[in-house]
């Protein structure tokens, strides 16, 4: 069964001087060197919180912009940047991101609440079933919000980078694999959220906003 958030097309970015296009911003836009090497986790909330600005009125002031495009949207997240910030090993936690990004929401007169779903390495006794994790990246999903996705170590699951943030825009759930389709790098990317969840020995996780 297919999950996916209402109109993905609003995350698609057009630099209005080549004509080029994008799904979703790229870490590689930012100004700054440092911030170009570990912003993966501030390009995906600057994603999130464009959408939830572009689908919900009363979030307007999420995303301060009237289009998409790679000059405004560059800008967008040099502001997110500011609260999303990455400490000395990234955001490599999950309450990085989630806080960070309920903080730049709040500096706009948004109350957000984030909803975390945090992954313990699969060796983690007492870790939860694999039908807890994807029961959460639906109900993100259901609800029309982009998930934040933590990945430190890509396990199995070799399409995926270690040490990174992508947005997680849709999920089409089988049986025996959970084929997901992300922003990733301004491009879309597809892997077997499943696959990574039972095979990752690092901790990761997902987040998504009320």
């Amino acid at each position: 069964m297919l999950f996916s958030i209402l109109h993905p097309e609003l995350l698609e970015i057009k630099d209005r001087h080549t004509g080029a296009a994008y799904f979703g911003g790229a870490q590689s836009w930012y100004s700054k060197e440092r911030s170009r090497r570990a912003g993966c986790g501030s390009t995906c909330a600057a994603n999130i919180m464009a959408y939830l600005a572009l689908t919900r009125p009363e979030m307007r002031s999420l995303y301060a912009y009237d289009g998409m495009s790679l000059e405004d949207f560059t800008q967008h997240m040099e502001e997110v940047y500011r609260y999303v910030t990455p400490r000395t090993g990234g955001l490599n936690r999950v309450e990085y991101f989630s806080d960070g990004a309920a903080d730049f929401a709040a500096s706009r007169g948004i109350l957000l609440k984030p909803q975390v779903f945090c992954v313990e390495g699969n060796m983690t006794r007492g870790r939860a079933p694999v039908s807890e994790f994807i029961g959460f990246a639906k109900a993100g999903l259901s609800s029309d919000c982009p998930l934040g996705f933590l990945v430190l170590t890509r396990g199995r699951e070799k399409k995926l980078q270690g040490w990174h943030w992508i947005t997680i825009t849709q999920a089409d759930i089988e049986e025996s694999r959970v084929i997901a389709l992300a922003s990733d790098e301004g491009a879309r990317r597809s892997f077997d959220l499943r696959l990574w969840y039972l095979s990752t020995r690092m901790r990761g996780g997902l987040v998504y906003f009320t």
